[in-house]
């Protein structure tokens, strides 16, 4: 760990919690590990159910750890042995609901949290947080007044004003409107990026995941499958799950060939000269609807079963000769019927390919 640069850092944490019989524990965490740099954002992205909500109540303080360790700034603040309250960790939380107290205004509000500071302080701190999330012209609004998206920042100016080491959100987007919520992450990021804020959020989006942070961590059964930039998540996924999880895209029969490369049914692909695999052996390959062109000339040929309109494109599901589906994002004006047959090609640049014994990725 570079202790001048990381901020936050779990090494080992395992979370249990009483059974619903009471009878036994159950294992929400285990074996998790993640550092997060100053000034970087950070997102954990699973499903329902996978530990990623109960591991931002344990950084909060909110939740004890049976085993591992979190770190704030190189200051262990739980363990086994050591569990500092929440008051004195300097994180920020931003709830999935906000929180805000809809009987005082959005300066009010914001203020609520310096009660540190002299009377004549905290109003100028507080606006001074509402103009950094835009929203000056809203400080004698109350909350329901605002629409979600206000909401949200007023709730992110709320935890930013304290000025905490950390920020925690989870699920901040959730409530809002689907179209909303890439934008928000969007100007989340860029709020937290011109104030040198460190955050962490929970989501299962990956949208939203991809929109706002610099290291996304998959999380499944309670443990971090991979943490990095959103760009190695998809390129060049860890796991069989991961690849699954992140993106959209089907698993392909391949055979080897000599001169390093894999054979599908669409044509053949340049495997990583780093990762000779034997010649003959039969593999599976991932193929995402990126890697998959729309080419009326080609006479590769797929039929059209299934298809989303998204405004600049389709995503068609293709069935190919053998009866394999496959997706391919293809702009909208090539607007063809169900059952209709299209010309393709492959455009794969990135190869995964996974064996029984191995997984290679580039």
């Amino acid at each position: 760990m570079n202790s001048a640069r990381t901020l936050l850092s779990i090494q080992g944490l395992e979370i249990d919690y009483l059974s619903r019989d009471g009878k036994g524990r159950v294992t929400a965490v285990k074996d998790l590990n993640l550092n997060l740099a100053h000034g970087e954002i950070g997102c954990l992205l699973g499903s329902s159910g996978c530990g990623k909500s109960t591991v931002l109540r344990a950084i909060c303080g909110f939740e004890p750890v049976k085993a591992g360790e979190i770190l704030l700034r190189d200051q262990i603040v739980s363990s086994a042995s050591v569990h500092l309250s929440p008051n004195q960790r300097k994180v920020g939380m931003v709830f999935q609901d906000f929180a805000l107290f809809p009987h005082l205004n959005v300066l009010e509000n914001i203020a609520f949290g310096l009660q540190h500071l002299p009377n004549n302080q905290r109003s100028l701190v507080a606006m001074k947080w509402l103009e950094r999330v835009s929203l000056s012209n809203k400080a004698d609004a109350y909350p329901h007044e605002l629409s979600g998206g206000q909401q949200q920042r007023v709730a992110l100016a709320r935890a930013m004003a304290p000025e905490p080491d950390l920020i925690l959100l989870d699920e901040p987007f959730s409530s809002l409107d689907i179209e909303l919520r890439e934008r928000l992450a969007g100007e989340m990021r860029e709020i937290f990026k011109a104030n040198n804020i460190t955050a962490l959020l929970v989501t299962h989006d990956q949208f939203e995941a991809f929109a706002i942070a610099d290291k996304v961590g998959v999380m499944a059964d309670g443990k971090v499958l991979q943490w990095d930039a959103p760009y190695e998540l998809y390129h060049k996924p860890a796991n069989r799950y991961i690849a699954d999880f992140i993106g959209r895209g089907v698993f392909v029969k391949g055979i080897v060939l000599a001169g390093n490369k894999v054979k599908i049914e669409l044509g053949e692909l340049d495997l990583d000269d780093d990762r000779s695999q034997e010649v003959g052996k039969e593999i599976e390959v991932l193929l995402r609807a990126d890697d998959i062109q729309h080419d009326d000339h080609s006479t590769m040929q797929a039929e059209v079963v299934r298809k989303t309109f998204r405004g600049a494109d389709f995503l068609y599901t293709l069935k190919l000769a053998s009866g394999v589906e496959i997706f391919a994002f293809v702009p909208s004006h090539h607007d063809h019927a169900i059952g209709e047959k299209i010309g393709i090609h492959l455009v794969a640049d990135h190869v995964v390919t996974f064996t029984d014994e191995a997984i290679s990725a580039h």
